[in-house]
């Protein structure tokens, strides 16, 4: 209860819908400033309010990721907590019976899937909606501050030549984080086939936003001769950040999707230990009652 408390679902979703809404008006807001006059008040006021709403969308967005990630491992730890309990009650003499009742109790199966539906869409889905919506507005408010305060001239070709290097390494880590290997504990058919239906989604998943990063990393190709400045345009400016903006999205959306697989490896993983733990104390709770059973007499006292 302690766990599911400090969990709160509907808070953190609200956190979540808050942040997209934020970083959604935040990337109008900084487009809208490229349509009025240079230098004015307002497209000054502008810039300022769309980087503070930025600002603010990425801060809840890591206040549900550090919400949601704590409450996910306790929730784990719980059972292990309970297993605790059950071995030290069975190193004594407790009436067998009130063993199996604590044997029994289980997390709701509602707060679990609650909790791993939520920290899968976080962690998924609305990441990749998120850090699209929230790098395009940023590299909007950083173009306009260097075009028309700064009188900078921007070349597009570190950019790109960033996002060659960090596509090749940010795959490989992803391909290396979702291999995985054998245990003696995942020798359970059930633990297989939950692992591997999970790591298909995954995977599949990771495939999609790699195609879609590979197709808007050629496009920005396109852009390597190009150098921004205040006599290009505003189209140029906001393609370039649009561009630029969703490939790193997918980028920060791979990430999370790494995360995600992993931590339902390892629940997989602690779910299957869980079990065989659960049968050696169920075991050990029978040899009790058995034991009990034939001398009435000796378990009465000890209990």
């Amino acid at each position: 209860m302690e766990v599911i408390r400090r969990f709160r679902r509907d808070k953190v979703l609200l956190k979540i819908v808050i942040a997209l809404v934020l970083a959604c008006l935040g990337l109008v807001l900084s487009i809208v400033t490229y349509f009025l006059p240079p230098y004015g008040i307002i497209a000054l006021i502008l810039v300022v309010i769309s980087l503070i709403l930025l600002m603010l969308a990425f801060s809840l967005w890591s206040l549900a990721g550090s919400n949601l990630i704590p409450a996910f491992h306790d929730l784990m730890k719980t059972p292990f907590e309970r297993l605790g309990k059950l071995e030290e009650f069975l190193s004594g003499n407790i009436d067998p019976k009130a063993l199996i009742a604590l044997r029994q109790s289980q997390i709701p199966d509602s707060t679990l899937k609650d909790l791993i539906n939520t920290f899968a869409n976080y962690f998924g889905l609305y990441a990749l909606i998120f850090y699209p919506l929230e790098f395009a507005g940023i590299l909007n408010v950083i173009f306009y501050v260097l075009l028309e305060f700064a009188n900078f001239s921007i070349p597009l070709q570190p950019f790109v030549g960033f996002l060659t290097v960090a596509v090749p390494v940010t795959v490989s880590i992803a391909l290396g984080l979702t291999e995985w290997w054998g245990d003696s504990l995942l020798n359970n058919p059930r633990c297989i086939l939950d692992l591997l239906d999970n790591l298909k989604s995954r995977k599949s998943l990771l495939f999609g936003d790699f195609v879609f990063l590979l197709f808007f990393l050629i496009l920005s190709f396109s852009l390597m001769p190009i150098t921004l400045t205040l006599k290009i345009g505003v189209v140029p400016i906001l393609v370039a950040s649009a561009i630029f903006g969703i490939d790193l999205g997918f980028l920060a959306s791979i990430v999370h999707h790494l995360v995600l697989g992993t931590s339902y490896r390892d629940f997989v993983y602690l779910n299957c230990l869980y079990r065989q733990l659960m049968d050696k104390v169920a075991q050990q709770a029978q040899d009790i009652i058995k034991q009990g059973a034939q001398h009435p007499t000796g378990q009465g006292q000890g209990t």
